[in-house]
């Protein structure tokens, strides 16, 4: 059995993932009713959403991985291991993977290079971020973010690192990590520089270089692109379960979010929502996914972050 762990609010996520799968093989969980047991069952545990936890429900959450893991079961993300959103991208780029940095907003940062924007690190949202030119206009956000009474606890600043593909159009890679396997699963483009859902099917059809976006995101895929690299991107992060979103920046990609609890959406909404040229591929990668997920059910891991059990 394949137990999936989330906050109470966010286990959504994995709800067509375990359809698919199957009742008997995957179990949902979110960390209110597993603290509330006292006897779990055996199997494979995937801790997830380690952002949106309070530090008490961590330390809880590491409790149970470790007991866990001294009975023989099997641990992805260990609660005590998996490194914070900030520690993630400071690491990288201290590895020389990420050519950007990041700050904490209650620092009093200085950047060394601008522009920068700002990151909840305890969400996903991306709603409203926009870029900040220089250090006067830094200060005067973070005085205006004061006067408004905003925390800057919590808040990144995250130096600006990308570039247009092509004219006007921005491209975002994901690929998983499922037990140490890591799987290109799709990309996405966008005509502003936060990547968001990507062109839908009208506007992909309409864009003067459609073939050569569904070309690039098939190969992606179909050859499991940056595989080495992510494998180390993984490592870092000791995350063995998730989604690095990335782009390219000068040739070499830079990773600006892990995501311990990614979305699964259901094959077939999506599939009806993406461009014809785009199916066969998604169905593969998917394919790719799962497959990977079934095989975590009694199989050893091979994982970049060195979390499991015996």
């Amino acid at each position: 059995m394949i137990h999936f762990v989330t906050t109470k609010l966010h286990g959504y996520t994995v709800t067509n993932l375990i359809d698919r799968q199957g009742a008997e093989l995957c179990k949902h969980w979110n960390y209110e009713n597993l603290f509330a047991q006292t006897d779990l069952p055996q199997g494979t545990w995937i801790f997830t959403d380690h952002e949106r936890l309070f530090p008490t429900t961590l330390q809880g959450a590491a409790f149970i991985a470790k007991q866990l893991q001294l009975r023989g079961d099997r641990v992805l993300n260990n609660p005590a291991l998996v490194r914070s959103r900030y520690e993630v991208l400071r690491r990288l780029q201290e590895a020389g993977i990420n050519r950007f940095s990041v700050y904490r907003a209650d620092s009093n940062p200085q950047p060394r290079r601008f522009p920068v924007f700002i990151r909840n690190e305890h969400n996903h949202l991306s709603d409203g971020i926009f870029l900040i030119q220089d250090q006067e206009e830094w200060d005067e956000e973070l005085e205006l973010m004061e006067s408004k009474g905003i925390p800057l606890i919590g808040k990144l600043v995250i130096e600006y690192c990308g570039e247009e593909f092509l004219p006007e159009t921005w491209r975002r890679f994901s690929s998983y990590c499922i037990g140490g396997k890591i799987i290109s699963h799709h990309t996405g483009f966008d005509d502003q520089w936060i990547v968001k859902d990507g062109f839908d099917a009208e506007k992909l059809e309409n864009h003067p270089d459609r073939e050569e976006l569904l070309s690039m995101e098939r190969n992606f895929v179909m050859q499991n692109q940056y595989d080495e690299i992510l494998r180390e991107v993984f490592s870092i992060a000791r995350i063995d379960y998730g989604r690095a979103d990335f782009s390219i920046y000068d040739g070499q990609i830079q990773v600006f979010k892990i995501n311990t609890n990614p979305m699964h959406g259901r094959e077939e909404e999506v599939l009806a929502q993406s461009h014809p040229g785009r199916r066969d591929t998604l169905i593969r990668s998917e394919d790719i996914l799962q497959q990977a997920i079934k095989g975590l059910h009694g199989n050893s891991l091979d994982t970049p972050g060195q979390s499991t059990g015996n």
